[in-house]
């Protein structure tokens, strides 16, 4: 699919000079129909109650604090239409004033019309609390006040941000303030062809785009892979018999969904399911331990950057090589049978379920072996030392050790068990969080 890789490494700013007119779509009427641009994308839990709302739109306020200047509509229904008129009053409303039995579905963006490509877009669309008990025909039940599902977020800015160094900071300063906020389960970050809300039409685009440059995320239909990080089981003759249902992997249960990755990116995020699938996060860094590799804790989940800077995959650079490093660490975690990336498109070529294996598996090796079919029944849990949980500046620390936080730069530093561990103030990063820093990291 992809040419064999080779040394060319392109900057951003070196790819974009060569290939800009290439990953754009200019509409007739001088609007665009596709930019190239940076995403990030994040799924996560708890975004049906009010305090998960209320994380969201601190998302959404961190993401106007940074790019307010760029963002001139909006929508703030799910099925509503974008309005120059829906401003970020709106959508902060609705994001904390909507019941918790319904979705949130809204959209900050550069754009003011749903057919148009946004430079600069964030959105979302969040699970739902179970408004009252129910019992299935069969007998299994669910409680008042459940979660169902997982949400997601999603912003982008244009690509030309990345090509400095302060853009990339300011990428980056986002991505890592959503994972700081939400519980999260797992999501990506790097380039990626952006289209308009009304996405459908240049789903073809997006592919042809993706098959030529293999840094290039597909991602048009996020908000259809929620399912896919999220792990369900059951009991009973099969999953339309149940007598039981659990939101998890439940030991002995009955596999109803697993629970997978999507892939490799620039940044691939991993929420403690997946950390744990992969032995514990000592076993990750010492098996992704390289220089231009980086893996930060954050909250709930691992961030692992493949290089300093994102990579297009263009022909004449191959596959970007530390995309493939950390994809030969994070393969297992991949859906070994994938569904299509786009829907049904008569007669052109597109991320249907054939092209969409090939793409996922795309930074795989030659030689690599096959990708392990999950359990049918839910294993035992492996026993491990406990996890050290990340602790908030101000509280005690709770083992004695090397610890760090992002609040501050060369903060890594030895706490002796009860030590106050100090909070730091006027940073960037709100409110400060110390991580256990492994012995030589």
């Amino acid at each position: 699919m992809f040419v064999t890789p080779v040394t060319t490494t392109l900057t951003p700013a070196q790819a974009l000079a060569r290939y800009k007119e290439d990953l754009s779509v200019r509409l007739a009427d001088n609007r665009m129909g596709v930019l190239p641009g940076v995403i990030g994308t994040i799924f996560f839990e708890r975004g049906g109650n009010p305090e998960g709302r209320q994380r969201i739109l601190d998302c959404f306020d961190r993401f106007e604090q940074l790019f307010g200047e760029h963002l001139n509509g909006g929508k703030d229904t799910d099925l509503g239409k974008f309005s120059k008129r829906t401003g970020i009053e709106k959508i902060r409303r609705a994001i904390v004033e909507t019941p918790s039995h319904l979705q949130v579905g809204v959209v900050r963006s550069s754009a003011t019309d749903q057919d148009t490509a946004a430079e600069y877009n964030i959105k979302t669309l969040t699970n739902i609390v179970v408004p009252e008990d129910y019992t299935a025909p069969t007998g299994w039940t669910v409680s008042k006040g459940r979660e169902a599902g997982l949400s997601y977020l999603k912003f982008n800015v244009p690509m030309e941000l990345v090509t400095t160094t302060d853009g990339i900071a300011q990428y980056e300063s986002i991505l890592r303030y959503v994972c700081q906020r939400l519980i999260v389960r797992g999501g990506y970050g790097g380039l990626s062809p952006i289209l308009p809300h009304s996405y459908h039409r240049y789903m073809p685009q997006e592919w042809a785009l993706a098959e030529r440059f293999s840094g290039l995320e597909i991602d048009s239909t996020a908000h259809l892979l929620k399912d896919d990080f999220d792990p369900v089981s059951y009991e009973g003759p099969s999953s339309s018999e149940m007598t039981a249902f659990y939101d998890h992997l439940h030991p002995g249960a009955k596999v109803g969904r697993w629970g997978f990755i999507k892939g490799v990116n620039w940044y691939t995020i991993l929420g403690e399911l997946f950390v744990d699938r992969l032995g514990g996060e000592a076993a990750i860094r010492e098996a992704l331990n390289r220089p231009d590799i980086h893996i930060e804790r954050i909250g709930s989940c691992l961030l692992i950057r493949a290089g300093d800077f994102p990579r297009l995959g263009a022909p004449e650079e191959g596959l970007p090589e530390p995309y493939v490093f950390v994809n030969s660490v994070l393969r297992v975690l991949r859906d070994p049978g994938p569904d299509a990336l786009h829907t049904y498109i008569p007669d052109l070529p597109s991320a249907d379920t054939k092209n969409a294996r090939a793409w996922a598996a795309r930074f795989d090796l030659p030689d690599a072996a096959p990708i392990p079919e999950p359990p049918t029944v839910v294993p035992q849990p492996v026993k491990r030392e406990p996890v050290r949980l990340n602790v908030r500046g101000g509280s005690p620390c709770p083992e004695a050790g090397w610890w760090h936080t992002p609040a501050k730069a060369g903060s890594r530093r030895y706490f002796e068990a009860g030590e106050i561990m100090p909070a730091i103030e006027g940073s960037p990063w709100g409110e400060t969080y110390w991580h256990w820093s492994p012995s030589g990291s």
